[in-house]
């Protein structure tokens, strides 16, 4: 029997970017509006990040597969591992160029939940929630 928690956390990490990628790809406008973004007059470029940002959300889902094929959580945790890293990165930019006034306010919540659910990652990693159990 797996572990819940590490695979109610990577639908929802997962889920949330690959459907966040999706809808960035597919209509960039409407997904600003929705978060009270400006419009961008580079929609390529949204779409650039939002396949970005998609694949970060699929490698949560790749992960999870693995676990379900081969019953080895190695590949979920690396992507754990992975991704912590992306959204630290990620949200140490966003955060620095809202504090500069080169993004509106409003991009803050990108660091925010970026932040959150790598420091949540990093604490369950550390904790030893992939601890693996003989079958």
């Amino acid at each position: 029997m797996k572990p819940r928690t590490p695979i109610v956390i990577s639908i929802l990490a997962g889920g949330g970017d690959f459907a966040t990628g999706v809808l960035l790809i597919a209509a960039p406008r409407e997904v600003l509006k929705l978060l009270h973004l400006p419009a961008m007059h580079d929609l390529v470029l949204m779409r650039f990040i939002g396949c970005f940002v998609g694949t970060v959300g699929l490698s949560y889902f790749a992960g999870l597969a693995a676990w379900a094929w081969t019953g080895s959580s190695v590949r979920l945790r690396v992507v754990w591992e992975l991704t912590i890293l992306f959204r630290v990165i990620v949200g140490g930019f966003v955060a620095t160029e809202v504090a500069l006034g080169q993004l509106p306010t409003a991009w803050v919540m990108v660091p925010v939940t970026d932040w959150g659910w790598a420091a949540l990652q990093a604490v369950l990693l550390r904790s030893g929630i992939f601890q693996e159990t003989p079958r």
